[in-house]
């Protein structure tokens, strides 16, 4: 292989590297947006809570907490998918002790536990 193929293989694979961090990050802004929205449903949820229970919200004021906990629940499953995109783009997977391993490793190197083949 001649130097310019060398050269030439190192760009073309400092550009895929690349390209795979861009999409790493475009997921977990996405996650962190996901994230954002599930904190805002929390407070509504509170809010509308609390005006119920001190009486200023009347109960046929429309107010759906019922949807707001569907939509949490469905932004939580999108960011786990997101989160299982990350591991697959990244070559990794989670170890029983939590940490990240190498796709392809066979144990755990923070705790040594054995991955089935």
């Amino acid at each position: 292989m001649s130097f310019m193929d060398k050269v030439k293989s190192g760009f073309t694979e400092a550009g895929s590297k690349a390209k795979i961090v861009v999409e790493i990050n475009k997921l977990k802004l996405q996650n962190n947006n996901k994230q954002k929205e599930i904190e805002q449903n929390y407070q509504n949820i509170g809010r509308m809570y609390y005006l119920q229970a001190v009486g200023r919200l009347a109960d046929d004021s429309g107010a759906d907490p019922a949807g707001m906990v569907e939509n949490i629940a469905r932004l939580e499953a999108e960011i786990e998918e997101n989160n299982k995109e990350i591991k697959t783009l990244a070559n990794e997977k989670d170890c029983v002790c939590g940490k990240p391993a190498p796709l392809d490793a066979r144990f755990c190197p923070s705790c040594g536990h054995t991955f089935e083949s």
